[in-house]
């Protein structure tokens, strides 16, 4: 699905009103990942990033060594990349792909959750999204269920072990809405939590009153602009991106969060993961999809 006119304004007029800042420490990513929207990390350390404006998937290795290129964009119908999920054995990274009309590649091929091996950086599986729509994020819960966030349409997908195809979780006219819907998602016990990027929601599903699931409305004690991606910190704790350039801890308890917002101002952050006892947060500066390009995009690491 190419990307409609005025999808990102949400994104242009929360973004914009935050100044730009620096953290602590940063590490600067090549051109090739320009725009990233995601980020998974190895034990061992191997950073993965993807662009939504090259498709291109950048590894850069732990020791230090150059950044490679660990998928080119358009090949095996990677597009624009969205949310990155390495297999527990970490010998597979998942890549949302979408169209986003912002590359050349548009219209090559459907949006999508594509899978490609660690050593070789070959495609081993595809999973399009049916009927199109967009691939925003994704969770692995302890059976191996994928869970997937569409931005574009008003659901959340379900790819079992071994599937050749996605099935409906939940399809619900809440996630409805104007430009991108829902957004972040993480894994509680065994509820899933999801967040609504126009609107600051949050949604907890109970996957065990599967197949009959709903989705009941978090309360915020404080409001959360523009929640992206999000991380699970225990049981009942997460923390998310705000692209107005923040992150927020959220502690929930049954449908009611206490919001907590870090002093770590941040460049348009996109997404972030843990990794031994630090925040690794993408700066993907997406409200300047549309203006002058920045001249450097970096991930911010962050004490936890």
């Amino acid at each position: 699905m190419k990307l409609r006119t005025g999808a990102y304004s949400a994104l242009l007029a929360l973004s914009l009103s935050a100044a730009p800042a620096m953290a602590l420490d940063q590490i600067a990513l090549p051109d090739e990942a320009q725009f990233p929207e995601s980020i998974a990390i190895s034990e061992n350390g191997d950073i993965y990033t993807g662009s939504v404006t090259t498709g291109h998937i950048v590894r850069l290795p732990a020791e230090g060594s150059e950044p490679v290129i660990f998928v080119e964009g358009g090949t095996n119908g990677a597009i624009s990349i969205g949310g990155l999920l390495l297999s527990p054995q970490e010998d597979i990274l998942y890549a949302c792909s979408s169209d986003l009309g912002l590359n050349q590649f548009s219209g090559t091929a459907a949006p999508g959750l594509l899978a490609f091996d660690i050593e070789s950086g070959d495609l081993t599986a595809r999973w399009d999204l049916p009927g199109g729509g967009l691939c925003n994020d994704l969770v692995q819960a302890a059976d191996g269920t994928i869970y997937v966030t569409d931005s574009f349409v008003p659901r959340i997908l379900a790819l079992k072990p071994g599937a050749d195809a996605f099935e409906t979780l939940l399809q619900d006219e809440r996630f409805t809405g104007d430009g991108f819907n829902l957004s972040g998602i993480a894994l509680l016990g065994n509820s899933l939590i999801v967040a609504k990027f126009n609107s600051g929601q949050f949604y907890s599903i109970d996957l065990d009153a599967a197949p009959n699931v709903t989705a009941k409305e978090i309360t915020l004690d404080q409001p959360i602009i523009a929640p992206d991606g999000m991380r699970a910190l225990s049981t009942n704790q997460l923390i998310a991106t705000s692209a107005a350039g923040a992150l927020a801890k959220l502690e929930i308890e049954g449908n009611k969060a206490r919001v907590t917002m870090l002093d770590h101002p941040l460049n348009g952050p996109t997404s972030l993961v843990l990794h031994q006892g630090k925040i690794y947060v993408t700066e993907g500066q997406l409200d300047k999809l549309s203006g002058e390009k920045p001249k450097q995009f970096t991930i911010a690491i962050i004490p936890q």
